[in-house]
């Protein structure tokens, strides 16, 4: 008894050294070392279970932690792959393309889902809590420490098999006595949004719902089937054991395709590969395109985080069920909270262009969501007594108009020719064809183009077009005459057929360019700006950001004072705002060399940011929508395009490379470039540009100190200075 005794006191010192010192995990201290895994009434036993770590895991930049979880339940992160999505600890779970109630009254359709919302420990013990956000493997964590027990619980939603969400509770027991934990999940039940029926086979739960309004009668009801499995109240762990319970749920429209799923989830659970392949799904996608910064963790950990929360609302590749980003991210949306899940354009103008150059074919996707939803607008032109396609202010599910206050769809048009002109920087980036003539995008185009040219109005004294009666984004001053942003928008609409019939070998209607050619867009000589709209003086306050737009993206052609003019008179009469605004003050600054403001302007859109999980929030005082991806999609475009100062041209790509606040290295991996790869490495003085992929024609290097040509895998490094990189579009690869 005695040596029995002494056998287990060492054991469990063991265990406790291990646990405490030399390794922050332990693959076991059970008799022989085993590990247990564990679903339903199914159980295997292995040596041992490897520790999955992402390649793109950095200490202290890709992984946010904390010992406390935020007061406000607003403030807790998100985890979604395209497809599903949860706020952890929330109440539903909400899958895209899935929406209850009719015409405005349509929002994200709240399912009803088992899931562990918080573990309680039985035992006398007080451990050391940790909760933390992975974002390089896209996973959320809590850990609860003793020297008696570790417990941890992953969430994640599949980034490969995308109907999945995954818990998994994995318990060391290193004490002498057996450990219960008590599971607090959600409940089953009928949700204001859907009507629900629930069966148990087995350990196995399946709930079909279907929503309770339609949006149109075009949509009509929608299905979904959740399978997931059982929750217990209560597990145990006995003395010196480990084991790992899968808790899974997959969601789907299709009945098949989610118990498919379901079953493939379980299988790979026991193969060792569910978690895996999904830290290996995340890890192509930081290779492929991210950002990273040194000298400055709170901004090293902004992009990233920024970059995880809006690729988390967006699917890999195309899918039935994506209609589409909302302000607030997948995971947000339910009742009449963060804009109801709704597509404005915020997705075009704020979050989709940086995607577009890290993710091209993720771009890709975002831009057609607005391909599917042609016959709608097309619908809503028609309605509204003009020709072509006309996009509402807010869609959801069906593409019709969904805008709840209906000065904003009356008025708000400028969305039209912002959906436009995401697709002119996708054409240019990428020069597809397949797109234009088999998807539909030339089509697309055209139509925009038609609604514009049935929109303006001809001002007889002036022989100039003019546009009547519109809301800018400036949403303060809602029915103007000549708002410069939409004037604007509307004529690189008009323009934009004519490239892309240089691309497909057509010809333009020629109507389009000859009213862009003599569209009017205000523009007072005296001061030297941009007036927002006929009647504007320099007094009047504005919401956001709005003309200083006609700079950046639309690079309307204007002098260095204008331009300069512009960004004095707006700033002084904006007087708060979105972060979005800021973004773009950064942009224009930095344009026009002034650094210091362009680094006042960057750091106060930082003021929407809420420790410790980095949501951000539509106001600086926490106010508005939850999480803000507009605001992270606007922190992206200061750095990409301004810091980075990159412009799209279409022949070309401009760069210049400077530091962000407070910076010592500033590096852009994998911008797509006419099918090819690029990386850009920005440092104090110097700039370096790696070809990664070769594009489909020979790309060159051109700045004032060298021009030649890129060729894979051999760095160029030069002082920072303003550059391009220009395609030879007469040299095409061979591919």
């Amino acid at each position: 008894m005695l040596l029995a005794a002494a056998i287990t006191f060492v054991k469990t010192l063991l265990c406790k050294v291990i646990f405490f010192g030399i390794r922050d995990e332990f693959t076991g201290c059970s008799p022989g070392d085993m590990v247990v895994l564990s679903h339903g009434g199914k159980s295997i036993s292995l040596k041992s279970v490897s520790t999955i770590t992402s390649p793109y895991m950095i200490p202290d930049i890709t992984t946010l932690s904390t010992e406390s979880l935020p007061l406000d339940d607003r403030l807790m992160p998100s985890i979604g792959n395209g497809q599903v999505a949860i706020v952890v600890k929330g109440e539903g779970v909400f899958m895209n393309g899935l929406y209850n109630g009719h015409n405005i009254t349509s929002h994200r359709a709240k399912m009803p889902a088992a899931f562990i919302k918080d573990i309680g420990i039985k035992s006398n013990s007080h451990p050391k809590f940790n909760y933390s956000l992975d974002l390089a493997a896209a996973t959320y964590i809590e850990e609860y420490k003793t020297m008696r027990f570790f417990i941890q619980m992953k969430m994640f939603a599949h980034r490969a098999v995308k109907q999945l969400l995954v818990t998994m509770v994995t318990v060391q027991n290193t004490g002498q006595a057996t450990l219960s934990l008590g599971l607090n999940t959600t409940k089953i039940a009928d949700t204001e949004d859907l009507e629900v029926t629930s069966t148990t086979n087995h350990s196995i739960g399946i709930i079909s719902g279907r929503t309770k309004e339609s949006e149109y009668d075009i949509t009509g009801l929608q299905n979904v089937t959740m399978i997931h499995t059982i929750i217990p109240e209560e597990i145990t762990v006995e003395p010196f054991e480990q084991i790992t319970h899968l808790y899974l749920l997959s969601i789907d429209s299709d009945p098949e395709i989610a118990k498919n799923s379901f079953n493939k989830g379980v299988e790979m659970f026991f193969n060792q590969t569910l978690e895996s392949s999904h830290v290996n799904a995340w890890a192509n996608v930081w290779k492929t395109g991210r950002v990273d910064i040194t000298g400055n963790k709170t901004l090293a950990t902004l992009a990233y985080s920024s970059l995880y929360y809006i690729l988390s609302s967006l699917p890999l590749k195309d899918s039935r069920d994506f209609v589409g980003l909302s302000p607030g991210d997948l995971a947000h949306g339910s009742g009449n909270k963060d804009y109801m899940g709704h597509v404005f354009w915020d997705q075009e103008t704020w979050m989709y262009p940086s995607i577009l150059l890290l993710h091209s074919q993720i771009g890709k996707v975002i831009v057609k969501t607005r391909n599917k939803t042609l016959g709608a607008a097309k619908e809503t032109a028609k309605m509204r007594g003009y020709d072509g396609a006309m996009y509402p202010w807010e869609t959801a599910l069906s593409g019709l108009d969904v805008t709840a206050d209906p000065i904003y769809f009356l008025n708000e048009q400028h969305i039209t020719g912002d959906i436009s002109f995401a697709i002119r920087q996708y054409l240019y980036l990428t020069h597809d064809i397949y797109f234009l003539n088999q998807e539909s995008g030339q089509a697309l185009i055209n139509e925009i183009a038609k609604f514009w040219a049935s929109r303006v109005s001809l001002n007889s004294s002036t022989n100039m077009y003019e546009i009547h009666d519109v809301m800018p984004p400036d949403e303060w001053h809602q029915q103007v005459n000549n708002s410069a942003f939409t004037n604007a928008v509307a004529k690189l609409s008009l323009l934009l057929p004519e490239f892309v019939c240089n691309l497909t070998n057509t010809k333009p209607d020629p109507r389009f360019k000859a009213i862009a050619d003599r569209l009017y867009i205000p523009y007072d000589r005296k001061i030297d700006y941009h007036p927002e709209f006929d009647g504007y003086t320099t007094n009047m306050q504005v919401k956001q950001a709005d003309v200083i737009l006609l700079g950046f993206p639309f690079m309307l052609n204007m002098t260095h004072s204008t331009r300069k003019k512009d960004l004095r008179i707006y700033e002084a009469v904006t007087p708060g705002g979105p972060a979005l605004t800021w973004s773009m003050f950064a942009v224009g600054n930095l344009e026009i060399g002034d650094t210091e403001r362009a680094s006042n302007h960057f750091t106060r859109q930082l003021l929407n940011v809420a420790k410790p999980f980095n949501v951000w929030t539509e106001n600086a005082d926490g106010t508005g929508a939850v999480n803000f991806i507009t605001g992270m999609g606007g922190f992206l475009q200061s750095l990409l395009f301004g810091y980075g100062g990159i412009r799209l041209h279409p022949d070309r790509i401009d760069f210049h490379g400077r530091l962000p606040p407070s910076t010592t290295s500033f590096n852009i991996t994998g911008l797509d470039y006419l099918g090819g790869s690029i990386d850009f490495y920005f440092s104090e003085e110097m700039t370096s540009v790696r070809l990664i992929h070769s594009a489909r024609y020979v790309l060159k290097l051109r700045t004032k100190f060298k021009n030649l040509v890129l060729i894979v895998g051999k760095s160029q490094t030069f002082p920072n200075t303003a550059a391009s990189i220009v395609p030879d579009l007469k040299n095409k690869r061979n591919r």
